[in-house]
């Protein structure tokens, strides 16, 4: 049975009156098919403090960091201090997050559901940090992006392998080059009207 990562791709709330928000776009071709569905971070370091799962939201944060996407992920010393906040959610297996920078709030956060194993939860956050960093669900080829997973740890349009394998793999090539693209390149932006959250 699949877990359903994406719980709801919901839309937030903003009050009227706000300026518009600044997306990164980026035009993927067929051979990279990344989807880039948030905004920026400034800076190179994102801060996160884990209130639950500490061990596998730090195996997830560094995932990312091994991948020299052009920003770290470091934990900080307290929620207060955290560009982050990783809690508990109420969904069954699975997570959600913000997407991207969230421009408007002191922090954004994560909710990785309380139903997974630590190992499974490893690669879950892994794909939350992934929409933290800006990048959306990519629904044309293999990739942690991918909005499903089933309980071995493989993403939707993968090829089955044991979790084992992709605790040592938890990253693709797609997902890699749309974070750089996002943090290590130039990028255009373009106008749009509110975050978004997403699974």
């Amino acid at each position: 049975m699949p877990i359903f990562v994406a719980v709801a791709a919901l839309r937030c709330l903003i009050a009227a009156g706000l300026a518009a928000a600044i997306i990164v776009c980026a035009g993927a071709s067929p051979a990279q098919a990344y989807v880039i569905d948030g905004v920026r971070w400034p800076g190179t370091t994102i801060t996160y403090y884990p209130t639950a799962y500490r061990t596998a939201v730090d195996r997830a944060a560094r995932n990312w960091d091994h991948a020299n996407v052009g920003v770290r992920f470091r934990r900080a010393s307290s929620a207060s201090a955290a560009d982050v906040i990783v809690k508990l959610g109420a969904q069954q297996c699975g997570g959600f997050s913000i997407v991207g920078w969230p421009r408007w709030w002191s922090q954004s956060w994560v909710k990785l559901s309380s139903g997974c194993d630590r190992d499974l939860v490893t690669l879950v956050a892994t794909h939350e940090f992934g929409h933290t960093l800006g990048l959306g669900h990519e629904i044309q080829r293999c990739a942690r992006m991918n909005p499903v997973v089933d309980y071995s740890g493989t993403p939707e349009f993968c090829e089955y392998h044991p979790i084992s394998y992709w605790l040592a793999h938890p990253l693709k090539g797609d997902d890699i080059r749309g974070a750089r693209t996002l943090y290590s390149s130039p990028v255009r932006v373009r106008a749009a009207s509110r975050p978004r959250v997403i699974g």
